[in-house]
């Protein structure tokens, strides 16, 4: 069956229908939900705190490709991305809207298979799907808004101060690795190949990461999405600092040395796609963040009082290095990740 078979209303009963009988209705945004799917608005009961909304969106072509991209990811990476959000905010996710354009033929049975992978991740982060809207166009194009709470202080990109440590949860890179391999047919052993494409199509942010960051005592974080560089430089815009970076502390996974002898350390600091978070603090709280986050974050550099923006990248040998590409920018480059 097509979608302009059954039309915009046909298609929106058919989600409505499943999203109210896979999603888990014992969560707390569930059980706040006062209208979902279907009215002029979504409403829900408010909690004590400070709400937060962010909004992201994925174009075909731009940010994926359907000859890669299964339709079930591609619904799980929608609504992930904007998870981290949240939790580089310090906060905890609760409601999403839907916004959908896409073709008219494209198959009824594609449009279900995105709507299972994102109530998959909302179920796994106590998410409800609370409405959206639908279109028509050329190319599918989904956006997502996420609303979330933060129960503590909020961390921004604007609080940080010379002599902050920085650091970086997981691997970044492995998002990027994983978009090379996929576009290049890379002929990886199966294992190799099933971990850097969940990297790239199926990211999975750590559960209330942000929050607990904040109840440590942080400030300062972001998500990586267009690259430790990228990210790190907006920050230090934003505080009006500068930073000092060194490659030797990168955390690197085996699979890019590995695999990607040459390009490891780019794909490390200008990758993007990762999802993780990077993030600034002092010593002290630095400290308390390594004992109480387990696997804890690797330390890659610190916040200097230099011109605003500017980051000072050392090799291994200890000697300074320039690297021209710092991240993702849709308008500065032809795209590389669709």
């Amino acid at each position: 069956m097509r979608v302009f078979e059954i039309g915009e209303f046909g298609l929106i009963a058919k989600i409505a229908a499943l999203i109210d009988s896979k999603s888990n209705k014992n969560t707390d945004s569930w059980k706040n939900l006062l209208i979902g799917v279907g009215d002029d608005a979504a409403a829900w009961k408010a909690h004590g705190g400070i709400e937060l909304i962010t909004t992201d969106i994925l174009v075909e072509g731009t940010h994926f490709r359907l000859s890669y991209t299964e339709w079930h990811d591609l619904g799980w990476k929608s609504i992930a991305i904007n998870i981290s959000d949240i939790y580089a905010m310090g906060g905890k996710p609760q409601y999403a809207l839907v916004s959908l354009a896409m073709p008219g033929l494209r198959e009824v049975e594609n449009v279900m298979e995105m709507f299972e992978g994102m109530i998959d991740v909302c179920n796994k982060y106590g998410i409800a799907i609370a409405g959206g809207n639908i279109s028509a166009s050329e190319n599918v194009v989904i956006n997502i808004s996420l609303t979330g709470i933060a129960e503590n202080s909020l961390m921004t990109r604007s609080s940080a101060k010379a002599g902050d440590l920085i650091a970086v949860f997981g691997y970044p890179g492995l998002s990027a690795a994983g978009l090379n391999a996929l576009k290049n047919q890379r002929n990886l052993d199966p294992e190799s190949m099933k971990l850097l494409k969940n990297a790239h199509l199926h990211p999975e942010p750590r559960l209330d990461i942000g929050p607990k960051l904040a109840a440590c005592g942080v400030k300062t974080a972001i998500d990586i999405s267009d690259g430790v560089l990228s990210d790190l430089a907006h920050i230090c815009e934003a505080s009006k600092v500068s930073a000092v970076l060194r490659t030797k502390d990168l955390p690197v996974h085996p699979l890019l040395k590995q695999h990607f002898q040459q390009d490891y350390i780019d794909m490390i600091l200008t990758g993007g796609e990762d999802y993780e978070l990077l993030f600034t603090a002092p010593r002290q709280v630095m400290d308390t963040v390594i004992e109480v986050m387990k696997p804890a974050p690797t330390i890659i550099g610190e916040i200097t009082a230099g011109k605003p923006g500017e980051i000072t990248i050392f090799d291994a040998e200890g000697k300074p290095i320039t690297v021209d590409n710092r991240g993702w920018d849709h308008y500065k480059r032809a795209p590389s990740n669709g």
